[in-house]
C-alpha cells in the first residue's frame, strides 16, 4: 500500500483534532455555563445541582474542528430527587425540571435565547457553540442504591455517567491490546462524514461505537489503520444496518426507522473501499494516493502536497530520460564482418 502515513497525520493534526486553543476555549464556554446557570438557580429560589457531567465527544475527546464554529458541549445537571419537589411534596415533572433550567441560563447578551428540548436544554452562543444541558434527578431504591433518571419527554431511568465509563473502558482495553490510534480514527471518520454535509449520516456516537465494534487490527502507520477501519465498518454494515447503544439496555441508536442513515454510511464507504484498492497497485504514485485520499476526505487540504509530488514525480521522470540519453551506446558491428 502506498504510504501516505505523514499526509494523513498532518491531515488530522491541521484540519481535524482541536487545537489547544480551540480546546481551552471550549472549556471556557462549559465553565461559563455551569456558572450561570447556578446563579440563574439561586437568583430563582430554585435547587442547586449536585454536581454536572460532562458527557459526548467532549468529554470523550473526540470533537473535531469545525468550520463553523458549531461545537456541541454536552454537559448534564444532576439534582436530588428531593430539590425537585414543591412545597407541599408534588415532584417537578420532566418539563418543568428543563424550563427550570432554561429560565436560570437565560440572559439577555444572547441573540437566540435558550430553547426548551426533549431531552435537554441548549444554550446558543452568538458565535457557533451551543451547550446542550441534559437534566437529571437522583433517587435511592429500596436498598439504599441510587440511580437516575433523565429528564426527556417524561422521566426516564438513565445513567449520566455511564457512556463516559463505557468508552473509557475501552480506550484502555485498546491501549492494553497495542491498538495505537483508536481517538484518531474516530475523528477521521467523522471527518470523511462532517464534509458531506448533503448526506443523511449517522451520528458522532453511532460512529464511535461502530468503531469500537470494528477495530481488531492495528498498525503503526496511521493510513493503514484508517483504510482497515473503513472496510471493518463497511463489512459491518453490510451484515447488519442496526447499531445498539452500548450502555442502555434494549435502546438502538440507529433501528428500522433510522437505517437509512447507516445504509448512507454504508454505501460512501463501500465507494471509499474502492477507491482505496488503488492503492495497492504497482503504478500508483505518491500523487495518485494523496489524490484518492482527497476524494476519500473530500478536502482540499491535499491539494498543495499533490502538486508538490508531481513536481517531484516529473522532475525523477526527466532525470532518468536524461540519463538513459547519456548512456554508453552498444558497440556498432564494424563493416568487415557483414556479409
Amino acid at each position: 500500500m502506498k504510504n501516505c502515513d505523514s499526509d494523513i497525520r498532518a491531515y488530522h493534526r491541521e484540519r481535524v483534532a482541536l487545537t489547544a486553543d480551540q480546546r481551552r476555549e471550549m472549556e471556557e464556554r462549559r465553565d461559563s455555563n455551569r456558572a450561570r446557570l447556578r446563579r440563574g438557580l439561586a437568583k430563582n429560589d430554585d435547587p442547586e445541582p449536585t454536581r454536572s457531567v460532562e458527557q459526548g465527544s467532549f468529554a470523550m475527546r473526540t470533537v473535531i474542528q469545525e468550520p463553523k464554529r458549531a461545537y456541541d458541549i454536552d454537559d448534564g445537571a444532576v439534582f436530588t430527587e428531593e430539590s425537585l419537589r414543591g412545597p407541599f411534596g408534588g415532584e417537578k415533572s420532566s418539563l418543568d425540571a428543563r424550563k427550570m433550567v432554561c429560565d436560570a441560563v437565560h440572559s439577555d447578551s444572547f441573540a437566540t435565547p435558550p430553547e426548551v428540548r426533549t431531552n435537554c436544554v441548549r444554550v446558543y452562543y452568538n458565535d457557533g457553540p451551543h451547550v446542550d444541558i441534559p437534566v437529571y434527578r437522583s433517587l435511592q431504591d429500596l436498598l439504599g442504591r441510587t440511580y437516575y433518571e433523565l429528564a426527556g419527554a417524561e422521566w426516564k431511568k438513565s445513567d449520566p455517567d455511564g457512556v463516559n465509563a463505557w468508552f473509557q473502558g475501552w480506550i484502555r482495553q485498546a491501549k492494553a491490546n497495542g491498538k495505537r490510534h483508536p481517538r484518531d480514527l474516530i475523528r477521521l471518520l467523522k471527518s470523511i462524514c462532517k464534509n458531506r454535509e448533503s448526506y443523511s449520516l449517522p451520528s458522532g456516537f453511532a460512529l464511535t461505537v461502530l468503531i469500537t465494534e470494528c477495530y481488531q487490527t492495528t498498525h503503526r502507520r496511521l493510513d493503514m489503520d484508517l483504510r482497515g477501519i473503513i472496510r471493518a465498518v463497511y463489512a459491518r454494515l453490510c451484515s447488519s444496518l442496526w447499531v445498539r447503544h452500548p450502555v442502555v439496555q434494549g435502546e438502538w441508536l440507529i433501528d428500522a426507522d433510522s437505517k437509512n442513515k447507516t445504509r448512507e454510511l454504508r454505501d460512501l464507504l463501500g465507494r471509499a473501499v474502492q477507491a482505496l484498492s488503488e492503492l495497492d497497485r504497482p503504478n500508483c504514485t505518491g500523487a495518485k494516493a494523496l489524490k484518492i485520499w482527497k476524494g476519500v476526505f473530500r478536502t482540499d487540504f491535499f491539494d498543495e502536497r499533490i502538486a508538490e509530488a508531481e513536481r517531484e514525480e516529473r522532475a525523477t521522470t526527466a532525470a532518468a530520460a536524461a540519463s538513459l540519453g547519456s548512456a554508453p551506446q552498444p558497440y556498432a558491428h564494424d563493416s568487415a564482418f557483414k556479409r
